[in-house]
Order: C-alpha cells, then sequence, then structure tokens
C-alpha cells in the first residue's frame, strides 16, 4: 500500500511538472505545407531586399466597428471603415512584411527566412497582441493569430530555423495569443464565421505549439460551422446578413477550408463529415457568384457581390486549397480572373502554394 501511494505521488509531481499539452505526444502535429514547402523551396528565389528592424507589433488592439445598420450588420460607414484601417495599420504592416519575407522564403530565399524570423522573435519577446482588445480589436486579433501561425509553420517547414530556443519563444507567443483569443469567442458566444476564423487561428498555433488541446480546440469550431450548413447548402447566421450574405458565405468559407486542411494533414476528413456538408455550401456559394439572385430573393435584397463581379481576397482564397484537393471544375475559371490570390489571413500567396497541386 506504501508503495502505491508513492507511485501515485510521484506521478502527481510528474504531472505538474509536465502538464499533459507540453508532454511529448506520440505523434506530433502536422503541419499542411511541409510538403509543399519543400516543393517550392527549389525555387532559388534571390533575397526581396535587406532585412529591415521588425515593425513593432502593438500590444493593445482597439478598432472601430463601421457597420451602422444594427438588423444586418451589412452598411459600412466609409468615415468608420477608414478610422479602423488607420488604427489597425501598425498590425497589419507587421503580418503583411511577414508574409512577405516567408513567401520569398518558401521560394527559396535563405535571406528572407532568416529576417522573417527575427521579425516573429521581435513579436514575441514584446509581448504583441497580448494586451487589451475592444470587439472590433478582438476580431482584428483572431485574424492576425491565423496569419502569424500559417505562415509560422510554413516559414517552419523549410527547415532552415536551427535556433532551438527562439523557436520556443516564438511558438509559445502563438500559444499565448491563442489563448488570448479563446475567452473572448467564448464569451461573444461566437457561432457565425467569426468562430470558424478563431478556431482556425487556434488550430494553426496548437500545431506550431505542438498544443493538442488548442488543436482540438479550433477542430471543434469546424464542427460548430458544419453542423450548421443547412441542406440548401447556407448558413443561417450568414444568411442573416442582408445586401452581405454571399458575401459571408464566402467568407465563412475560408477558415472551414483551411481548417479541414488542417485535419487532412493530421489525419481527420473533416470534408466527408456530415454527409459532405461543406461541399453542398461550395456549390451554393460557386452557384451564386455566377448568379446572385438566388441569394437575393431568400435576403430580401440585391446581393454586393454582383452576377460573375469582383472578389476580394479574403473571399476566394479557399478556392486555391479546395481546388488543389478536389480538381479546378467549376472554379477554375473564377480563380483563373483573380489569381494570383495573396491573403496576409490564410497563408500569404495562396496561389503560389497551391495552384501547382491543382488536379487537372
Amino acid at each position: 500500500m506504501k508503495r502505491l501511494a508513492f507511485l501515485l505521488a510521484a506521478a502527481f509531481v510528474l504531472e505538474l511538472a509536465f502538464p499533459p499539452r507540453y508532454a511529448a505526444a506520440a505523434e506530433a502535429l502536422r503541419s499542411p505545407f511541409t510538403a509543399i514547402v519543400q516543393r517550392d523551396m527549389s525555387h532559388g528565389a534571390a533575397s526581396s531586399g535587406a532585412c529591415t528592424p521588425a515593425l513593432p507589433v502593438p500590444r493593445d488592439l482597439f478598432g472601430v466597428s463601421y457597420y451602422v445598420d444594427s438588423a444586418h450588420h451589412s452598411i459600412a460607414d466609409p468615415a468608420l471603415q477608414k478610422k479602423n484601417v488607420e488604427q489597425l495599420k501598425p498590425v497589419r504592416d507587421y503580418l503583411a512584411g511577414i508574409v512577405r519575407m516567408t513567401d520569398a522564403a518558401v521560394q527559396g530565399s535563405a535571406s528572407d527566412g532568416d529576417c522573417a524570423f527575427a521579425w516573429f522573435q521581435a513579436g514575441a519577446t514584446s509581448g504583441g497582441l497580448l494586451g487589451d482588445v475592444n470587439r472590433q480589436g478582438g476580431y482584428e486579433r483572431e485574424w492576425t493569430l491565423c496569419g502569424l501561425a500559417l505562415e509560422y509553420l510554413k516559414l517552419r517547414d523549410t527547415g532552415r530555423l536551427s535556433d532551438g530556443g527562439a523557436r520556443a519563444t516564438v511558438e509559445l507567443w502563438l500559444d499565448r495569443i491563442a489563448r488570448a483569443v479563446r475567452p473572448v469567442a467564448e464569451k461573444e458566444n461566437e457561432r457565425n464565421n467569426h468562430a470558424y476564423w478563431t478556431g482556425l487561428g487556434v488550430a494553426a498555433a496548437g500545431i506550431a505549439a505542438n498544443d493538442r488541446e488548442l488543436f482540438e480546440w479550433g477542430i471543434s469550431k469546424y464542427t460548430l460551422g458544419d453542423g450548421m450548413i443547412a441542406a440548401d447548402g447556407t448558413l443561417p447566421l450568414e444568411m442573416a446578413r442582408g445586401r452581405r450574405a454571399l458575401h459571408y458565405h464566402f467568407y465563412a468559407l475560408a477558415p472551414l477550408v483551411m481548417l479541414a486542411e488542417l485535419g487532412e494533414a493530421n489525419g481527420l476528413d473533416l470534408y466527408a463529415r456530415s454527409g459532405g456538408a461543406l461541399h453542398r455550401l461550395v456549390k451554393r456559394v460557386v452557384a451564386g457568384f455566377h448568379d446572385p439572385s438566388w441569394f437575393a430573393s431568400r435576403a430580401g435584397v440585391a446581393q454586393d457581390i454582383a452576377a460573375n463581379g469582383s472578389l476580394a481576397v479574403d473571399e476566394a482564397g479557399w478556392m486555391e486549397p479546395y481546388s488543389a484537393r478536389f480538381g479546378p471544375s467549376d472554379l477554375s475559371d473564377i480563380l483563373q480572373k483573380f489569381r494570383p490570390v495573396i491573403d496576409p489571413r490564410y497563408g500569404g500567396n495562396v496561389t503560389a502554394l497551391y495552384a501547382a497541386a491543382s488536379k487537372t
């Protein structure tokens, strides 16, 4: 009995010293980009320029809410929107710099990879994004986490980050941002596209930090969104967005598709869940792009994406990984109009990442 008590006490001490999420997992979480990055590094790209000191990353994020119709949150006040962009410019500029250099590193530029890593370290040591946020600032932080975590996975997949201590510092920073983002999402009881974007950032950070708890929390947001896809391929909360209903269906697809890609890299066939509900959503959205009248009739107002019109990068990025996995088919004509698709929140140049792998 004394021996049993001793063993139980020893096990308790070990658990305190090595909490489950930091314990060595039987199998490390895997990046979805490894094979792609190894393919593209052979391009031997030249440096994109001299490495400049890292831009500062703000600890606090206070954005400006700019939708002025409380019923649908679909009409933006241009002055408020401009003020929001101005206030959030520092964090967006930092992420844009990371994306530019990481994309060059993936194409073979070692100097850009070194500089991007230095920028990551600067953000980590300053505790960027770990302060206070208001509602709009919280949204910006969740989107920024997506970009940072996905870019870090790409950068790490180059195999050039040799400083283990610096890597651990950056990975802990991403872990801490994810843990700051989660309670905000839970407090807001997010169930629409924000839940999926938060899930993507948290899951990607979980892979970066090999933190299975974070990864599984992020995947649970895919399950939430997937379960909300109706029989007609719509998302009810996005249908409620008035003139922006079609836009927000495009926008919600982006994190859902990338979450499915993170799942695929780690043995989860999320695309097949709920009878392939995500494919229904894709089919409905693509049809809506060509003819928005179906969405207009159900939303009760003309859509702000005209038939065969233009898309923003945050609407089009998901088509690249989806086409690479399932073949371009109905997406090819749309993608050809908007390539290259470069989205800082979605893995940078997603066309460069995925287009060469698309099925024909």
